[in-house]
């Protein structure tokens, strides 16, 4: 593929990102919302909003051997396209019941997705540039997050009651649609390295104790943002800072926004300096991010919560653009690794937010404010343990 070629598909390929990670973030607040209004009670609700990761978590682990060696294109085709079905299914679903298959179904796609466009945006990268490749693509994803939540909000509340809600899946929908078309029409057709096929779970290369810890820095620095983002924060917003939704929505965006221009710079220096830097400055900073939120806290100043997204964006920027190709490094091949970064992001996002919310009832929010600090500083330590994986070109290697 001629240079000028490759840049044009590379440009659709990130367009592509970001129009997926919006209508994967259109309806995300509004699952458990649509689910209690058509009869689930809270806790059946928020099963709901949980089966859609689980559902992508155990794909992960039982398609080793199979997702990461789909044919890239047609696997986000097909992703998107179940994506769009389950989407239409919740937004005419006349029970609770039928919702929650329709959830079942935009796992499935998920998972597709998930697995086929971190490999295609390596493989338009170069395998020497992995850190670039998941940069670009994780900023991209997460623009389109971004917004999601601003735009289902807003076309939430042209109807009323569960119209406005059914409107929003629909519209997600015929997103979704959108992005399956844009993706067959742009995107290349790539031969898999090996032919998938159903076997045994295997990640060949990841019992090694630097992998080991690879794996831990994995699945607490990725799950950390939801943590902070999604359990920690909405809380001291709500309780502490009576901060309504809008303003809320503003400093989440604020966060994610600043954390897209990490993730693609730092992705990129990654390859170049080395690994190990960006690891760290992260952890450094994330400390400094809870710090804040806890003097804000402290504090009831909402000024001083606000300049936590700059610490905590850059914290999220530097785990989402670096510590896939960390595990790229150590497990040895791109499908392997990323793989393994699946697997780590969904544990460790489950595994965050369920102790986040559990130490929030038994002990207090400062308490698990406590808790982001010690794995933030985990995370450190573990990268100095397991050192440099990447020595950088200017090395002669």
């Amino acid at each position: 593929m001629r240079r000028a070629e490759l840049r044009r598909v590379q440009g659709c390929f990130h367009a592509l990102a970001v129009g997926s990670g919006l209508t994967l973030g259109l309806t995300a607040p509004l699952t458990a919302v649509l689910a209690m209004e058509l009869g689930a009670g809270a806790f059946a609700a928020g099963v709901s909003v949980a089966s859609l990761p689980a559902v992508v978590l155990v794909l992960d682990i039982l398609g080793t051997r199979l997702l990461p060696y789909l044919e890239p294109r047609r696997a986000i085709v097909n992703g998107m396209l179940l994506w769009a079905l389950g989407s239409f299914g919740s937004a005419v679903a006349p029970t609770f019941e039928l919702m929650a298959a329709s959830r079942l179904v935009q796992g499935i796609g998920l998972a597709l997705y998930a697995a086929a466009a971190p490999q295609l945006a390596v493989q338009l990268a170069g395998s020497n540039r992995v850190g670039r490749a998941m940069g670009r693509f994780q900023a991209a994803m997460t623009l389109g997050s971004a917004v999601g939540p601003l735009a289902g909000g807003a076309v939430s509340g042209v109807g009323i009651g569960t119209a406005g809600l059914r409107l929003a899946f629909a519209v997600c929908g015929v997103l979704a649609l959108g992005c399956a078309l844009f993706a067959r029409l742009t995107l290349p057709k790539i031969p898999p390295r090996l032919g998938p096929r159903w076997s045994l779970p295997s990640l060949p290369g990841m019992g090694r104790p630097r992998a080991v810890l690879g794996l831990w820095m994995g699945s607490a620095g990725q799950g950390l943002r939801g943590a902070i983002g999604l359990t920690v924060i909405p809380l001291v917003a709500a309780e502490v800072l009576d901060l309504n939704g809008l303003r809320l929505g503003i400093f989440l965006t604020s966060m994610y926004l600043i954390e897209v221009v990490t993730t693609a710079v730092l992705g990129a220096r990654s390859d170049l300096r080395g690994r190990r830097s960006g690891i760290v400055l992260g952890a450094t900073v994330g400390v400094l991010g809870v710090g804040l939120v806890f003097a804000a806290m402290s504090s009831a100043s909402v000024p001083v919560l606000f300049a936590a997204a700059v610490p905590l964006g850059i914290a999220g920027g530097c785990m989402f653009g670096v510590l896939p190709a960390l595990l790229v490094d150590l497990a040895g091949t791109t499908e392997v690794g990323l793989s393994a970064t699946r697997i780590a992001r969904d544990l460790g996002s489950s595994a965050c937010m369920v102790g986040a919310g559990t130490v929030i009832a038994l002990a207090g929010t400062a308490a698990a404010l406590g808790l982001c600090v010690v794995l933030y500083l985990t995370v450190g330590v573990c990268m100095l343990v397991v050192g440099e994986t990447r020595v950088p070109p200017s090395l002669g290697v």
